[in-house]
């Protein structure tokens, strides 16, 4: 919670230089609010004033002066605080010579605490941190709690916590990107999903990508809950991270101080709460995310009288596993949201069936052995697309994949795919991979794929 208790005048004539006006409204909602707290508010883009037009009108009547192209970063030395957007580095240029200078260089979400009124609970990890931040907003509020869910799942977490009331909770999915730019950033209740190879292109190696995450954890005390995966050998090491009350979640073994799965039970604390039978999320990996939802939830007060019907009611979130349409008996899956080879491991075991894999894109890691070793156990068909396509191709022939084509894009990677596909099996969009070279986000990469399959079953339908 906010460090003065709430809302307060600390930006009242403040220097404030905002970097970035994105698509995600971060910047906007940073600019917007403390502009309206009495804060002077510079933005910067480096984009072109064209390419930014429906945000430069949002801030219409703000009074926020807005910097684009040629102009960004003018005056930035002079600025008291610095809020970059979490995708530019630490170590860009303005960034430093307005450190020199003195200013306090923070994250979004950073501020959102200062202002908040009421407990944060901050989702993170490098996978799943969409689906939990969801599960544990859903169970809330079947719990008849007031919850508002933000952060990289909808809307900014400022915009959340400056709307917030002292009786609400707020649920927040955070990267990495946003945690490395925190100083006092302190959730009532934390949750660390995972830790693997991430973001590699960013974070000079695993040790600072694994310090920014431990950062999560960093201001907690006796008070707060640290809910993390003793499954994940990385993510459980960060324990040490934190003097918070430190509850447990895992698939493989008992958990009686958190969340466990026992004779198909998903429990808390011991107590049966829902069948496993019942969840309508596939694979192990969303076993551990409901898992940590529910432990998350039981932190935040919730009683968990009704989070059986909560769970198994939910059918999970756009781009990660979710089933595009049925043609002449193959299902087309859509997981675009798996960008790390990891990820694709985990989509691949999440289907008894036969499956054809369409994977590649821009690599963010440049190792694909686990990969390639799960895909030849498998037994499934391999179509590479993108940057990434002959460093997969030769880690699944070198894996003993024997069914490998290589597609000049995802249209043609579907053409492929149905092609090698019989009634039964599943055509699976799980990329391995960034979008950025085909696409301009994953979003655009599913919602293509769910389009080219929607095609074909109206086509089915018409045949």
């Amino acid at each position: 919670m906010s460090e003065t208790g709430g809302r307060d005048n600390r930006f009242s004539g403040r220097r404030v230089h905002v970097i970035g006006l994105g698509a995600y409204g971060t910047g906007r909602e940073v600019a917007r609010v403390l502009a309206a707290r009495g804060a002077s508010v510079t933005v910067s883009d480096v984009k072109p004033a064209a390419e930014l037009a429906s945000e430069i009108e949002a801030l219409r009547g703000t009074q926020v002066e807005i910097l684009t192209g040629d102009e960004a970063y003018g005056g930035i030395e002079e600025a008291e605080l610095v809020v970059p957007s979490p995708g530019v580095p630490l170590d860009a240029p303005p960034l430093l010579r307005a450190r020199q200078r003195g200013a306090d260089v923070v994250s979004e979400i950073e501020v959102a605490f200062w202002i908040a009124p009421c407990p944060i609970i901050a989702v993170t990890g490098t996978k799943g941190k969409s689906t939990t931040s969801a599960l544990i907003d859903e169970i809330l509020k079947g719990e008849g709690k007031k919850v508002r869910v933000g952060g990289n799942i909808g809307r900014p977490l400022i915009a959340l916590a400056d709307r917030a009331r002292a009786e609400e909770l707020l649920v927040a999915e955070v990267s990495s990107f946003q945690l490395e730019a925190t100083r006092s950033f302190r959730p009532k209740v934390g949750v660390l999903l995972n830790l693997f190879p991430d973001h590699l292109d960013r974070h000079s190696d695993m040790a600072e990508y694994r310090a920014a995450k431990a950062k999560l954890f960093a201001n907690q005390g006796p008070e707060d809950a640290a809910v993390i995966n003793r499954d994940d050998g990385e993510a459980w090491r960060l324990r040490e991270s934190t003097r918070a009350e430190i509850v447990p979640f895992s698939i493989s073994e008992a958990a009686a101080e958190g969340a466990d799965v026992s004779e198909g039970w998903l429990r808390v604390r011991s107590r049966p709460i829902c069948r496993e039978s019942s969840l309508r999320l596939r694979g192990r990996h969303n076993l551990s995310n409901a898992l940590a939802a529910l432990a998350a939830a039981g932190c935040a007060g919730a009683l968990l009288d009704r989070a059986a019907d909560t769970l198994a009611a939910f059918e999970g979130l756009e781009h990660r596993l979710e089933v595009a349409a049925v043609v002449d008996g193959v299902t087309f899956v859509n997981d675009s949201q798996a960008t790390t080879p990891d990820a694709t491991v985990a989509a691949l075991e999440a289907f008894p069936e036969h499956v054809v894999l369409i994977a590649g894109g821009r690599p963010k890691v440049h190792d694909f052995e686990n990969l390639a070793r799960t895909i030849a156990m498998r037994g499934a068909d391999l179509v590479v697309i993108g940057e990434a396509a002959e460093e997969i191709a030769a880690a699944a022939r070198a894996a003993g994949v024997e069914s490998i084509e290589r597609a000049g894009d995802l249209r043609e990677a579907v053409e492929m795919a149905r092609g090698r596909a019989r009634a039964g099996d599943v055509v699976l969009l799980s990329p391995a991979c960034a979008s950025f070279d085909m696409f301009r986000n994953m979003a655009e990469r599913g919602r293509t794929f769910k389009e080219m399959a929607a095609k074909m079953a109206r086509v089915e339908r018409k045949g």
